[in-house]
């Protein structure tokens, strides 16, 4: 892949080496989730790992993301359809609790990278446009309440992509 290769990394470094935004690479290493080694130590600027602890990570997560684009499991499409229905829920209160609210955001866009490098098909854009609200934002949307409509209409149209979810799912787990 002929990337740099560094002594040491921090959550920028890693962000770079995968052309990740760091709000989403700090996500995962809060959330120790998506395999990401523990640091090699804190600094107060934040966590550092070695090159040698973090770049085998790095390649797994590159070779991940160069692979051939897959569908988007209905297992996956619920889940965005869940993550977006909290978000919109905490939109909804009054007063909003911004703290929740941007933990909820946080996690909802942990799904971007999976959704924008899974497969063209049905499922994959129904999914890309229920979190496309999720993409120019920060942890605290600007406008809230040009947010709010943003994910309140992507939400509406919940319905159609359960169904298409609901299609791809095994006969045993639709009985139920």
């Amino acid at each position: 892949m002929g990337a740099e290769r560094k002594a040491f990394y921090g959550i920028a470094e890693i962000a770079d080496a995968l052309g990740l935004n760091r709000q989403l690479v700090t996500a995962w290493r809060r959330r120790r989730s998506h395999g990401i080694p523990e640091p090699d130590g804190e600094l107060s600027s934040g966590p550092i790992w070695r090159g040698a602890t973090i770049e085998p990570w790095i390649d797994v997560v590159r070779a991940q993301r160069d692979a051939p684009a897959q569908p988007i499991s209905p297992e996956f499409a619920l889940k965005a359809g869940r993550r977006m229905l909290r978000v919109a829920a905490l939109l909804l209160e009054e007063p909003i609790r911004l703290k929740l609210l941007s933990q909820s955001l946080a996690e909802a866009r942990e799904l971007l990278p999976i959704a924008d490098d899974a497969a063209d098909d049905h499922l994959g854009r129904a999914v890309r446009q229920l979190l496309s609200p999720l993409r120019a934002t920060g942890d605290e949307p600007g406008n809230l309440h040009r947010f709010r409509r943003k994910v309140l209409a992507e939400v509406a149209q919940l319905a159609p992509l359960v169904d298409l979810a609901a299609e791809s799912l095994p006969e045993a787990d639709s009985a139920g």
